[in-house]
């Protein structure tokens, strides 16, 4: 487990913060664990924390060395029956909140902050927005108890995205259907729900942006994710691999990551081993859909799958790619390849949101196939460039995206939010 986080603002009293989420946060299967974990245990330091979430009994027993630092208990995942689809595809609300609702946690919720008496609720994620409505409408509109929505990602936008990329993809009407039919129902229920929290953290200006307009008058702090450095650090050797080498690492059910690899290996791959037929890509991420798998079939691909440690396989490349073209919020990946100092090839909306990046200082951007290859291309032909981006982006992830220049800021932000005299009831009375 990763060091411990620290909080250097100063308060007048320790806070009782209750928090929520769709998952425990330990082990880091994915980004918004690691948002979570960081956040959660930065606070722990100066804040009695408490968090309640979802989880198997394995899920369960893996993060214990989490209760040490933040006390925590877990219900089972509501199931996903086919009545409970039905009803939610006809409710009107967003697949989103469907995965999460169940009576039972309302039931300890109750029971939790009755005999808790938190002054503060820390709302993890969009999917678990309804609770903080919940409690807000059971406690008269909140004016008992702040509660802090902290979105991971303005959710009405990624699918925006995919429709805008599904549309126009042979076979893939179905999807793009869904996403146009969740991107109108996200969008309501967002807005309801920022509007609704007393304060709103972003974790980037774009995505404040897009929540600001669908929520003008939603309290709204930029609080981006980050990456622990000193975990995320560069690895003696890192690169020295006997071939040309580029990865991709990220869950690999998550569909925003398998339309980046599909569309990478199927548009840009080719035009890479054309002139560099040595060079190997590995995908690297667990649960691969099958899409995905049958990626490895091409020459040069390999699907590595699940790994305990990404550490190793990020710092065994000499290029780190991140062809992402849907998705939001500031993706963790490009933050720990940046932080373990390897040279990156993005999308510009696979760097989205990481304010002061500059194209050939701290990364390459592009965002055709071709464009692309050629940047993978010129840095795989330049070991000098490879080092100078990954000497910058390191400099730039140490300076301004370690947890610990980022936790005072959040911090700020719900303490604000505890102190506020509940005056968001005049933005959101009517909703």
């Amino acid at each position: 487990m990763p060091g411990g986080l620290y909080s250097s603002v100063e308060t007048s009293n320790v806070m009782r913060i209750l928090a929520l989420s769709a998952q425990l946060p330990y082990p880091f299967h994915h980004g918004k664990a690691m948002r979570d974990f960081a956040l959660l245990t930065g606070l722990a330091a100066q804040h009695e924390v408490k968090l309640l979430a979802f989880g198997t009994e394995d899920e369960v027993e893996a993060a214990r060395p989490l209760a040490a630092r933040v006390p925590f208990r877990a219900l089972p995942r509501p199931a996903h029956t086919l009545p409970r689809r039905f009803w939610f595809l006809l409710s009107g609300q967003p697949d989103l909140v469907g995965r999460t609702w169940s009576r039972s946690f309302v039931g300890l919720l109750r029971e939790t902050i009755f005999q808790e008496r938190p002054d503060l609720l820390l709302v993890e994620g969009l999917e678990m927005a309804p609770y903080g409505l919940l409690v807000a409408r059971a406690l008269r509109s909140s004016t008992l108890l702040s509660w802090v929505l902290d979105e991971h990602n303005a959710e009405y936008v990624l699918q925006q995205r995919a429709w805008e990329i599904a549309r126009g993809e042979h076979g893939q009407g179905a999807q793009a259907l869904y996403s146009r039919l969740q991107a109108a129902r996200l969008a309501r229920f967002e807005r309801r729900a920022c509007l609704a929290a007393h304060t709103v953290v972003a974790v980037s200006d774009v995505d404040r942006q897009a929540l600001l307009r669908i929520a003008p008058a939603a309290q709204v702090a930029v609080v981006p994710n980050g990456v622990d450095t000193a975990y995320y650090a560069p690895l003696p050797g890192a690169g020295s691999q006997d071939q040309p080498t580029l990865v991709f690492t990220g869950r690999m059910d998550f569909r925003p990551n398998v339309d980046a690899v599909v569309w990478f290996c199927r548009d840009i791959w080719p035009r890479i081993r054309a002139r560099c037929g040595r060079a190997r890509f590995w995908i690297v991420g667990r649960n691969p859909t099958q899409p995905v798998r049958a990626l490895g079939a091409l020459p040069g691909v390999e699907v590595i799958g699940a790994v305990p440690d990404d550490r190793a396989w990020i710092g065994a490349a000499d290029v780190y790619v991140l062809p992402m073209r849907f998705g939001g919020g500031v993706r963790f990946k490009l933050l720990q390849a940046l932080s373990m100092a390897r040279a990156t090839v993005s999308t510009r909306l696979g760097a989205e949101g990481v304010e002061g990046l500059v194209d050939g200082e701290h990364l390459a951007l592009a965002d055709t196939p071709e464009s692309f290859a050629e940047q993978v291309l010129r840095l795989l032909d330049d070991a000098d460039a490879r080092a100078r981006l990954g000497r910058s982006g390191r400099e730039l992830m140490v300076s301004r995206y370690d947890w610990r220049v980022l936790l005072p800021r959040f911090e700020e932000a719900i303490v604000q939010a505890a102190r506020w005299p509940r005056k968001k009831e005049r933005a959101c009375g009517s909703h």
